[in-house]
């Protein structure tokens, strides 16, 4: 691929030498070359190479291209001239074939709704095979992951946040409760109600104001560190900067969280009323709905943060429920033989409340735990296996009459050409007799207009008679045979793909009319089906019955298989004997795109400690809070003659029991979702990691025993006559 260097370019990023020297722009008759050009002409650096009608001398090699890696544009070796240079190589003649990229740079931030408009406008007004694009489409595989990316960073902050405030509103009850003898006080000496729910709700927004200032303050020192960080994941340099706003912003919500959690909690205090169960529940409504509102604000695609806050506060809802129900229905008031077994059974039963939050805080954060590294386990063997096993050349713009010379071609070489597609082009007339708009099937895939019918008016189709491997329809029945209808009487057989039916709004039955050359096709949508797109072989939204379109003008689309050949002599030898042949090395594009990938799930994997140390961070102060409230006990046991070692062991049994289930339902759970992640997703197999979930299956109760058996250690060794001085 030969491309021109203008002034500024690349406007972001780089290309790294081998010499490491950076330069603007290639002399005259200097070209910069891909590694890969090398390696496949058999030439080094400073040779001379012919381009059109003129010769150009490598003066550099590069080694790496940031525009590649984002933009993943790299299918073929490029060569790199200025526009002098390529106007000397009189290469742009009449039915020469160009792409011509216009880069804006804007004074403005624009945001991703008005680049939306300006996209829509441009297309529209100017030239409708335009293809308009700006950071923000999802277009782009490598921005489709880093959206992933962000999305599913988005996700783990929810889970700690939601962690957070588990132990926050349970801590922060338990610390009114302790002071609902200071509040009767000062409401019996003449306090106004109205001044102490003022005094409590001030202390709550000092203690949020202080954690609040510290984190910032050390979120705003860190930050000059974490921006050389991130570039080790990526590789071009930008301006980490922090917004401000955001941190106020912040600050605000947080307030206004802790007025909502702060008003419920206090307020029956002061007022001394004890509150029925529907009641409570109300009271915490504004909470519920600023914690969906902030939710669904928080991850950039659209409602993925509602529905996961929603889907974690009905499994919370469901855990207290059928929790509740259990330790009532089943409450031990009996002796076991051993007697540490039985206090601790009696301790889960009567403090309900604590054993089901600390229940559902380990429940939650080891269910997300095991559920990253499945799902990024899965889509990075996925990928990994598309690279060793999947094919290594595709072969493009293949015309009918050379496949046979072209299959001898490539088994000479000792590989076999597979997965041979017929490609026609068509455009779509309409569909249930309705005129689609006339945009390109290159159109940006925004949100706004995701749904439309039949948006894309050019399309690509295929006709074969079978589904291969890689496809299962999932609505529907297969194609009945060959087409055989002489006068087109009948509607031809049509089958779509299952994700593009959804994104365009086609159904089953739908008729839709292909206009093949003039001439009009009416078919009818007979089957959707599922493709794996993983397998990276051709194929097609669109694939009619055969018989109909056989004879239209088509390009075969094709792959070359893995084996024990070399690469370079295979696309030189064919490029050599079919020059209208296109042949695309996609290894090195595969293993671009998969590295990256790792990275992704190697980034994700590391963040979401941060949200099981949060869970257990909660879970650990709530049994350490628990443990003093349960100070009195012990030392009563201590007095009727119980022994330390059974005290303790009572204890370690009872949170022994509550990690361990909950452990143990949690990684079921984070199983089970990361199979139904991984299919929705990514269509992809399952990789199930029995190594760690055995890991976390032993390692969160152990961590817990640990810090029960060093809590109960400090407090079972007191004297029994504290309970006389207080």
């Amino acid at each position: 691929e030969l491309v021109q260097v203008n002034k500024n370019f690349p406007f972001y990023g780089g290309l790294t030498f081998k010499d490491e020297n950076k330069s603007t722009i290639p002399k005259e008759n200097e070209v910069w070359v891909y590694q890969e050009v090398l390696d496949l002409l058999g030439l080094k650096k400073f040779d001379s190479v012919k381009i059109g009608s003129e010769n150009f001398i490598i003066t550099k090699i590069i080694i790496d291209d940031s525009l590649k890696t984002v933009s993943f544009s790299g299918f073929m070796p490029k060569v790199f001239l200025s526009s002098e240079g390529f106007k000397r190589s009189e290469l742009l003649k009449f039915g020469s074939t160009a792409r011509y990229k216009l880069n804006f740079l804007f004074e403005e931030n624009l945001s991703n709704n008005q680049l939306e408009v300006l996209e829509d406008e441009l297309e529209s007004k100017i030239d409708r095979t335009l293809r308009v694009l700006s950071p923000n489409d999802g277009r782009d595989r490598l921005l489709r992951v880093l959206n992933f990316l962000t999305n599913f960073l988005s996700l783990v902050s929810l889970v700690s946040f939601f962690l957070g405030l588990v132990g926050l509103i349970y801590l922060y009850s338990g610390f009114l409760r302790k002071h609902e003898n200071d509040i009767n006080i000062l409401n019996d000496i003449g306090v106004s109600k109205k001044n102490l729910i003022y005094t409590y709700l001030l202390h709550l927004f000092v203690l949020i104001f202080v954690s609040s200032v510290i984190v910032f303050s050390f979120i705003a020192f860190s930050a000059q560190f974490i921006g050389p960080i991130i570039q080790q994941y990526i590789d071009f340099t930008f301006n980490f900067s922090l917004d401000y706003m955001f941190f106020f912003k912040s600050a605000v919500i947080l307030f206004v969280l802790s007025l909502s959690i702060g008003l419920p909690l206090i307020m029956p205090l002061v007022q001394r009323e004890k509150r029925s169960f529907i009641k409570t529940v109300f009271s915490f409504t504004p909470f519920v709905v600023l914690l969906l509102l902030i939710a669904n604000f928080v991850t950039p695609a659209k409602s993925i943060g509602l529905y996961f806050a929603v889907a974690v506060l009905v499994l919370i809802i469901i855990l207290f429920t059928i929790g509740s129900f259990l330790l009532k229905r089943f409450d031990f008031c009996g002796h076991l033989n051993n007697l540490a077994l039985s206090l601790a059974i009696k301790n889960i039963n009567r403090q309900k409340k604590t054993s089901l939050t600390l229940f559902s805080a380990i429940l939650l954060c080891t269910a997300f735990f095991s559920l990253i590294p499945q799902v990024g386990t899965s889509l990075s063997n996925v990928l990994t296996k598309s690279v060793e096993e999947r094919p290594r050349f595709f072969v493009v713009d293949a015309k009918p009459e050379e496949i046979k010379d072209i299959k001898e071609q490539v088994s000479s070489l000792n590989a076999k050409l597979e997965n041979i597609a017929p490609m026609i082009r068509a455009r779509i007339s309409s569909i249930n007799e309705q005129k689609p708009n006339l945009l390109d099937d290159n159109e940006t895939n925004s949100q706004n207009t995701q749904n439309s019918q039949g948006r894309n008016a050019a399309v690509n189709l295929s006709y074969r008679s079978d589904l291969k491997p890689s496809e299962q329809i999932v609505e529907g029945r297969p194609f009945s045979g060959d087409y055989d209808s002489s006068d087109f009487s009948k509607a031809v057989e049509l089958s779509v793909e299952k994700r593009y039916a959804q994104r365009r709004g086609i159904k089953l039955n739908d008729v839709i009319v292909f206009d093949v050359l003039g001439l009009e096709i009416k078919t009818k949508v007979v089957n959707i089906r599922t493709v794996k797109w993983t397998e990276f072989t051709p194929n097609f939204f669109y694939i009619l019955q055969k018989g109909v379109i056989d004879d239209a003008p088509q390009t075969i689309l094709a792959t070359i298989s893995t084996g024990e050949y070399d690469p370079s002599k295979m696309i030189l030898n064919l490029t050599d004997k079919f020059p209208s042949l296109t042949v695309i090395d996609v290894k090195s594009l595969f293993e671009s795109f998969a590295n990256i990938v790792k990275d992704v799930t190697s980034i994700t994997e590391k963040m979401s400690f941060y949200s099981v140390a949060i869970g257990l961070l909660m879970s650990f102060i709530i049994i350490q809070y628990q443990m003093n409230l349960q100070k009195n006990n012990i030392l009563r046991l201590k007095m009727i003659g119980i022994k330390n070692k059974t005290i303790k062991n009572s204890f370690l049994l009872e949170y022994g029991l509550i990690s361990s289930s909950a452990s143990f339902i949690g990684i079921i759970l984070g199983s089970v979702g990361s199979y139904f992640v991984s299919d929705i997703l990514f269509e992809s197999y399952w990789d199930f990691r029995a190594d760690i979930l055995a890991v976390y299956l032993l390692l969160i109760p152990l961590l817990t025993l640990i810090v029960v058996s060093l809590f109960t250690s400090k407090i079972i060794h007191q004297k029994e006559n504290i309970l006389f001085g207080e």
